[in-house]
């Protein structure tokens, strides 16, 4: 029966985060659109990503950081990560939640990777984020945020 519920539960949250996806106003849509656009970059590994999305104060946390990184800390471990060898084959992401409040939005949202090792092992994570972000000149850029992926089950 227990697992009756768990697959309730399941299906009413995927209905329900993609109902809310259909239903992005405007301004949340363009916030969802930087937040997926900085993910290509960084499945393509490509380094100057922060460069490009991530304000010159930002601070973050990523589950894997004991503390909060700056954008260059950010830049100078996504160098050590990036050169793993590790190939990103699929990546999905889901919003919860966008608000936007004037010049600042935060996006919460689910996530879930597939990467193949080096070796040939494959992964598969899946977490969640909270975004912030804030509108420099015309664009949307990030300032924190804080990521992490589910607890492994034992």
């Amino acid at each position: 029966m227990k697992n009756v519920y768990k697959m309730v539960f399941f299906l009413v949250a995927v209905t329900s985060i993609s109902s809310f996806a259909e239903n992005l106003n405007k301004a949340q849509h363009k916030v969802w659109d930087v937040v997926l656009k900085s993910y290509d970059d960084i499945n393509k590994k490509d380094i100057n990503w922060v460069e490009k999305w991530v304000t010159k104060d930002a601070m973050v946390w990523g589950g894997s950081s004991p503390m909060p990184r700056s954008r260059n800390e950010t830049k100078l471990w996504d160098k050590f990560n990036f050169a793993d060898g590790s190939t990103n084959n699929v990546s999905t992401y889901s919003p919860v939640a966008i608000v936007v409040h004037g010049d600042t939005a935060v996006a919460h949202y689910y996530y879930s990777n597939g990467t193949t090792s080096k070796s040939g092992k494959q992964k598969i994570t899946n977490g969640r984020c909270t975004d912030i972000l804030v509108k420099d000149r015309k664009s949307w850029k990030f300032v924190a945020w804080h990521c992490t992926d589910e607890p492994k089950k034992s």
